[in-house]
């Protein structure tokens, strides 16, 4: 699910790769909530255009890897895509509560729930990554960076569109398409649709009925949108924008680390998991040019519904029970089980968000903009885990745990609904979150020279939010409440040392909203966690050479992190939730390069060397460790098992003895989803076929070094480094014809060419101590077809 093409992995531009000889083009973005040339943008940031993205197969935010400088994007639990950029991402995700370090914008409109990134990405113009806080412009929840997908937008006067169309291996088939309509001299209408079918790149080889191979990793979605834009005159715009998408899906993979089965895209499970995915997006955007200044206008309201049964495990019964089970000492025959789970859980939020802004026209002796932003959301989350026989296999009638739990065999027996479940489940949660947040803020760039410029910016932020939590029995939810309050901005200077060479410097904080946790008891924990904040440096160099073919960006960074959330072990057995590590520095490199060659070829490329420690002492015990305490102790009471921390006092203290004497400190310890060298390169070639018409040929190499997901350090168990995520060497190949009508485009592209078994993201689960991988997909082929007019 990685980048292939022969365009620039940074600040690319679509007509480049059609004539390799002609000058390196610039991108207009937006990052700075006003319209600036990448090049002249005091930022880290990575421009991607629509060219660049259909030629890598780029669907969804998953197949960015590799594309981005310093961007790691993985999944957790197989149906949530998390978000790093530098290490600082979204550590916590089986908490509903936990908001992600990098914020998300369709259009300039927030998007309020990560589980939005699900969603494909449909008729873009160009995608804008900024690496660094971003405190005072996009506020909270940018503590990592930004992430802006600019679509297409409707054109007066104009009946534009295309339509593309791709097969390939894996019984793939896709359509996109767009329709521009003009309605009149003052409005114009945009419609976009996309439908995508493809079978399992991976399969569960153990579930009853279907001959080992039942699907992983499949897709069935759609997604539309449409966009309306009334413009009378040149001075007012009005954009009313519904949008949809869905998908109907099976399990995505995750494999279990002790899967006896070698083959990276066979799974032992046993379960047939199933996902259902659902998100609207209503939104507006007006603004009215004064002159002076021009006001923005924006609101929004959005919701996201996602419900599903996974195997926790991604194992079959009695793998599970081989590596996870114990022996009741008294009689070794009795082995117990209790963490092979089926969890049927459901998401279902809405938000509602409005923002504005005031903002002078560029170029101005100083340019400034002050706005503010509104955002008011609700969460209800509810998870049912279900035991799949994990009590003893002798069946004992007169076993609590099979009086409390019926042995189920059937997974179609199964439903969710908690207390009114068609069986007991052994865990079950139920959660109801809201969350209120307002910022005021102002940034000013004065020009004190031709050459020389100076910015400042700060901003306010108010986040109040609440939880109630029914676990368990639910006899009386468990309710808390936290407000935030922060002040975030930033100074920098950016001066022109050329014609077209920029240096910049920056100092910018950032701030990341606490919570409350949804765990009904913890000693050690507590119901709440803090706020994260970020204070970072940051220099760095652009330059554009040889008449505009070649072009080299360096940044330099140093990050001091405090209170990084991630989730943490109580004392208690299964009373985990997000807590804090008081300090952790980040500081690395990075390098990226446009070179327009001789005789048609082209090398685009970036590099990134990174380091981090944690530098505050901080005690914890990792999800792992506990729950191979715990089954020891469990083991000591048979007719209990893993109900013992309730059912009796005894076997409670026991094990918070136990899990109490195994914390550790993380001092030292690398931080969470930070690969020290990352690095991409591209070398293509054009061939000029006359009459207009041309053939690229592109080769890419990727490089991603092992890295830990999690700040526990590198452990060790049965010989298995269980929080690193391997590295890997990827290879693709990407072809593309273009015919001397310039309507037309055919491709081709072989993605992971050497079917490498690359770990794309690794997952801990909290609630279970299960470790599991999903897999970049194996070698496919992948042919398109787009027509525009």
């Amino acid at each position: 699910m990685l980048g292939m093409a022969a365009a620039p992995a940074f600040a690319a531009e679509a007509s480049a790769p059609a004539d390799s000889a002609a000058p390196i083009t610039d991108i207009v973005v937006t990052a700075q909530k006003r319209e600036s040339n990448v090049q002249k943008t005091p930022l880290a940031i990575t421009a991607l255009p629509a060219e660049l993205l259909k030629q890598n197969a780029v669907a969804d935010a998953v197949d960015l890897n590799g594309l981005v400088p310093g961007l790691v994007v993985s999944t957790s639990e197989g149906f949530e895509r998390n978000l790093a950029i530098r290490g600082i991402g979204f550590n916590v995700p089986q908490n509903d509560s936990a908001q992600p370090s990098i914020s998300y914008h369709v259009d300039g409109v927030y998007i309020a729930n990560p589980v939005a990134l699900n969603t494909n990405f449909l008729d873009v113009d160009h995608l804008e990554v900024v690496r660094g806080p971003q405190g005072t412009v996009y506020g909270q929840n940018s503590t990592g960076g930004t992430v802006n997908l600019v679509t297409v937008q409707p054109k007066l006067g104009q009946t534009t569109g295309f339509l593309k169309v791709d097969a390939g291996m894996y019984a793939l088939g896709q359509f996109e398409g767009a329709l521009n309509l003009p309605i009149g001299d003052t409005l114009a209408v945009r419609i976009a649709a996309q439908g995508t079918h493809h079978d399992g790149y991976a399969r569960a080889t153990n579930v009853p009925g279907t001959n080992g191979n039942y699907a992983l990793s499949n897709e069935n979605s759609l997604h539309g949108r449409i966009t309306l834009l009334f413009q009378p005159d040149d001075k007012f715009s009005l954009e009313l924008r519904a949008e949809y998408a869905r998908a109907r899906n099976h399990e995505t993979e995750g494999k279990n680390i002790f899967d006896p089965n070698p083959n990276p895209w066979q799974q032992t499970s046993d379960w047939p998991g199933r996902i259902e995915y659902d998100n609207d997006l209503f939104s507006a955007t007006a603004s009215y040019d004064f002159g002076f200044a021009k006001l923005k206008a924006l609101g929004s309201w959005q919701m996201v519904r996602q419900n599903g049964s996974v195997n926790e495990d991604g194992l079959d019964v009695a793998n599970a029970v081989a590596i996870y089970g114990y022996t009741d000492p008294t009689n070794p025959a009795n082995v117990y089980n209790d963490v092979h789970d089926i969890q049927y859980f459901f998401h279902r939020s809405t938000a509602r968000t409005a923002e504005i802004d005031l903002a002078s026209p560029g170029g101005q002796t100083i340019d400034w903009i002050v706005g503010g932003f509104y955002l008011s959301s609700d969460y209800r989350v509810g998870y049912d885990q279900y035991a799949i026989n994990s009590f003893p296999t002798t069946g004992d009638p007169g076993s609590l745990l099979n009086q409390l739990y019926p042995i189920v065999t059937d997974p179609n027996a199964l439903g969710f609904g908690g207390n009114n479940g068609f069986y007991y489940p052994y865990f079950y949660s139920y959660s109801y979150l809201t969350r209120h947040s307002w910022s005021l803020y102002g940034q000013a760039t004065a020009h004190l020279s031709s050459s020389l410029r100076l910015t400042g910016g700060v901003r306010y932020t108010h986040d109040s939010n609440t939880t109630s939590i029914c676990d368990y029995a639910c006899g009386a939810p468990v309710n808390v409440a936290l407000s935030n309050t922060a002040w975030t901005g930033k100074v920098g200077v950016e001066y022109d040392v050329a014609a077209r060479t920029m240096a910049y410097g920056s100092w910018s904080t950032g701030f990341k909203p606490g919570g409350g946790n949804i765990s009904a008891t913890p000693i050690v924990l507590g119901y709440t966690y803090n706020p994260e904040t970020i204070k970072a440096w940051e220099l760095g160099i652009k330059t554009t050479q040889a008449g505009g073919k070649l072009r080299l960006n360096l940044a330099g960074f140093y990050y001091f992190y405090n209170n990084l959330q991630f989730e943490g072990e109580d004392a208690i057995a299964y009373q985990g939730g997000v807590a804090n590590i008081p300090a952790m520095h980040v500081y690395g490199i990075e390098a990226e390069m446009n070179a327009v060659l001789p005789a048609g070829f082209r090398f685009d490329g970036n590099l990134t060397v990174e380091g981090s420690k944690m530098t505050g002492h901080y005690q914890l015990l990792d999800n792992i460790t506990g729950y191979n305490i715990d089954k020891k102790i469990f083991a000591q009471y048979p007719s209990l098992g893993d109900t013992c921390v309730f059912a009796s006092p005894t076997c409670a203290a026991q094990d918070v003895a136990a899990r109490s004497s195994a914390y550790y400190d993380v001092y030292g310890n690398p931080a969470p989803n930070l690969p020290s060298v990352t690095a991409t390169g591209t070398l293509s070639h054009t061939l000029d076929l006359g009459n207009g018409s041309s053939f690229l040929t592109a080769v890419q190499g990727e490089y991603r070094h092992s890295y830990v997901n999690a700040p526990y350090g590198d452990v060790v168990i049965d010989g298995v480094h269980v929080y690193r995520t391997p590295g890997y060497v990827l290879w693709n190949l990407s072809l593309r014809y273009k015919p001397s009508d310039p309507r037309l485009t055919f491709s081709a592209s072989v993605k992971n060419v050497f079917n490498t078994g690359a770990v794309l993201g690794q997952f801990t689960n909290q609630f279970g101590g299960e470790v599991t991988r999903q897999y970049e997909p194996p070698r496919r082929l992948i042919v398109s077809a787009e027509y525009k007019f």
